[in-house]
């Protein structure tokens, strides 16, 4: 008798994992991870430097005043000479500097390499998803 309602239980259990599995990986959005580009950070590794970091957002202006990471400077491609002088006054040589912009857009890309080219700053990351990774967490 025992062994025919472990049986039946074993059978709803695996009738019942495979929605609940489906179900998981819809819930959570799994997506498969893809790999760093170099140059490239993942946001817990970001997160994990705190204070140590001095976080840029590269998209439009106007979605930076909408919403933005806390604490982060606004530095646009197409804004460069007006916002540059204000990364300047909060950048401190100590910091790591995570610039984010859209997720597979080229904005962060392209600041990040004027930050390390023109201002000779070595410590620039790009967060890999960008404001995506943020708002996902």
């Amino acid at each position: 008798m025992i062994g025919r309602a472990f049986r039946e239980a074993l059978i709803l259990c695996a009738l019942a994992a495979a929605p609940a599995a489906v179900t998981a990986v819809r819930e959570l959005k799994w997506r498969p991870q893809t790999p760093l580009a170099a140059g490239e950070v993942m946001l817990a590794d970001a997160q994990a430097w705190g204070a140590n970091a001095l976080w840029v957002d590269a998209r439009p202006t106007a979605k930076f005043a909408r919403q933005h990471i806390p604490g982060a400077l606004s530095l646009t491609p197409e804004e460069w000479e007006a916002q540059v002088a204000k990364f300047l006054d909060e950048w401190d040589p100590e910091k790591r500097v995570i610039v984010y912009g859209e997720r597979g857009g080229d904005s962060a890309p392209t600041v990040a390499l004027r930050l390390r080219e023109e201002l000779k700053i070595a410590d620039v990351w790009v967060l890999h998803d960008g404001f995506d990774a943020w708002e996902r967490r």
